[in-house]
């Protein structure tokens, strides 16, 4: 999908800038690690403070956004929550901003490292375990399948993309008692035979990391997300919009 506007930024750090954007599709947002990012992290992306989170919540919610699920139909201003990976931060600092907003939100859990720590990139975050789980989908909270072992679905063989989708979702099953409906492919790559093997096994939609909205047409095995960070630049251009706001600078 295009972006709409040249003016739309490549993530989401406020709603200002993506109104237009939101009204013309289902927006599915997607944060990973919560706290602030390694001094030297080439993956600052990855990371957004509790405080953030909690703004951007309450600015969606007192703009008339209802928290939504995926796959779910309804009419009016709806937003999806999605968290990749399952990382034992995003359970520790947002639980308690998900509930003060009324979002219910899924955790996208990779099967194969629970209560253990991801191995897919430098930082070596801790991951849910299985109480956490249990607690997290206890507050009204889904989940949902990241694989078994985080890997890059599109250089694996049909036989091992295939295990990595189908023993996930059994595996997250067997250990929580609740249905599995909703995939994430790592780091967002996908190619047909992914995506095909997904609707094989029976999950209910896939979301990629391809930006956008999600329109009623949209492939629901394919579904766009927009990454959730605030940049440095972010900040500083925040901070300077409300001291022009209150009168306190002149430019």
């Amino acid at each position: 999908m295009s972006r709409m506007s040249k003016r739309v930024p490549d993530h989401y750090f406020r709603l200002s800038s993506f109104v237009s954007l939101f009204d013309s599709g289902l927006p599915i947002l997607v944060y990973h690690k919560l706290g602030k990012a390694p001094l030297f992290s080439r993956r600052k992306g990855l990371f957004a403070s509790r405080s953030l989170i909690a703004r951007q919540l309450a600015e969606l919610k007192d703009a008339g956004f209802e928290f939504g699920a995926l796959g779910a139909s309804g009419m009016g201003r709806k937003i999806v929550i999605t968290f990749d990976d399952g990382y034992a931060s995003s359970f520790e600092q947002a639980m308690n901003v998900l509930s003060d907003c009324g979002c219910k939100a899924i955790q996208f859990l990779v099967s194969g490292r629970i209560g253990q720590a991801n191995n897919w990139d430098e930082t070596k975050e801790r991951l849910m375990d299985k109480l956490q789980g249990t607690d997290w989908l206890a507050a009204g909270h889904s989940i949902g399948s990241h694989t078994v072992t985080h890997a890059d679905l599109t250089r694996l063989s049909e036989r091992e993309v295939r295990e990595e989708i189908v023993a996930s979702r059994k595996s997250l099953e067997d250990t929580f008692g609740v249905a599995v409906n909703h995939f994430a492919y790592p780091y967002g790559y996908h190619d047909e035979r992914a995506t095909a093997i997904v609707q094989e096994a029976g999950y209910a939609t896939a979301v990629t990391t391809e930006f956008g909205v999600n329109p009623v047409a949209t492939n629901q095995w394919k579904l766009r997300r927009i990454l959730a960070y605030g940049s440095l630049w972010d900040r500083l251009n925040r901070k300077l919009n409300a001291a022009l706001s209150k009168g306190r600078l002149r430019i």
